[in-house]
């Protein structure tokens, strides 16, 4: 990894540097992923927008977590938003919850796009927001089950400096996975991602694919081990997203450091839910924005 850090060095990304080379705006617009969901997903790919509005801010104090006035701060690590009708420590039993909300506010699909020039190479990173993960080892959803707030997905096309596809990175859990353009399904120039039920990790293909222990907490990887977990993707809902350009700054959500979400909680048979940070972090705050090419190159193969 440290050495793909040294040969991606980041420097100013004017579009005008190398005149054979579209705008980055242009390239963004160009490989927008196209996203197939499982036949059984309750979740699609929506602003933030409804979640924000459906949110209390939220400040960890000695007796617990406390509602606090907004707006949301720049920073804010230590904060967190609590979508106040609905209660994750439910499981996939909260699910009609937070779809129902959110349906509310009529988003359409869209995702979140930054480019990033580095030294050989363009990023393209697509961020993608889901209100509420609600992952079972089962479906219908059994007594195995891994439930958190706000999700957090991403898809990256790496391009060399004359905006020729060369990699597409894809999210999965605490890590990611990637495959070389030529290998990847699409459609034109827009890669295509199969999403897994509840979990919404991101793959190349349909298929049941397998849990790695490191991304569940500590003390619950024998168990997962066990059970031999695994994800789900399907040709179900085909899901044409919209593009929403953002930078570090802007929205002004961008720069809230907190986690959006409360406590996520895992369950297992014969035991009450355990709770968890499972919450995640806006995409400013996260290693594939803050070491584009780099992070996405250093993902195994896939």
């Amino acid at each position: 990894m440290l050495a793909l850090l040294a040969g991606f060095a980041l420097v100013p990304s004017a579009e005008s540097a190398g005149s054979a080379t579209p705008p980055l705006s242009v390239l963004l617009g160009r490989h927008v992923p196209i996203l197939v969901l499982h036949p059984a997903e309750q979740f699609a790919p929506v602003r933030v927008d409804g979640f924000l509005v459906d949110s209390d801010l939220q400040q960890r104090t000695a007796a617990g977590w406390e509602t606090i006035p907004g707006p949301l701060p720049a920073g804010g690590a230590e904060l967190r938003l609590d979508q106040r009708s609905c209660f994750a420590v439910d499981g996939p039993a909260a699910s009609p919850c937070y779809a129902s909300t959110e349906a509310a506010h009529a988003s359409r699909p869209v995702v979140y796009g930054k480019a990033f020039r580095a030294k050989t190479r363009i990023d393209l990173q697509y961020w993608i927001w889901y209100p509420y993960n609600d992952y079972s080892s089962t479906y219908p959803p059994g007594e195995v089950w891994q439930v958190h707030e706000g999700d957090w997905e991403s898809v990256s096309v790496i391009l060399d400096l004359a905006g020729r596809p060369l990699v597409v990175g894809l999210s999965k859990h605490c890590e990611g996975t990637r495959r070389d353009w030529s290998d990847v399904r699409r459609r034109g120039g827009r890669p295509i991602a199969y999403v897994a039920l509840g979990s919404h990790a991101n793959y190349f293909e349909p298929g049941a694919f397998r849990h790695s222990p490191v991304c569940w907490p500590r003390a619950l990887r024998d168990v997962v081990r066990a059970l031999r977990l695994r994800d789900r993707t399907g040709a179900g809902r085909v899901v044409r997203p919209t593009l929403v350009p953002v930078i570090a700054t802007r929205p002004s959500w961008m720069r809230f450091a907190g986690a959006w979400g409360e406590s996520g909680f895992v369950h297992f048979p014969n035991n009450a839910p355990i709770a968890y940070s499972g919450a995640p972090r806006a995409p400013a705050f996260q290693d594939t924005w803050r070491a584009p090419v780099a992070e996405e190159l250093g993902w195994p193969p896939g």
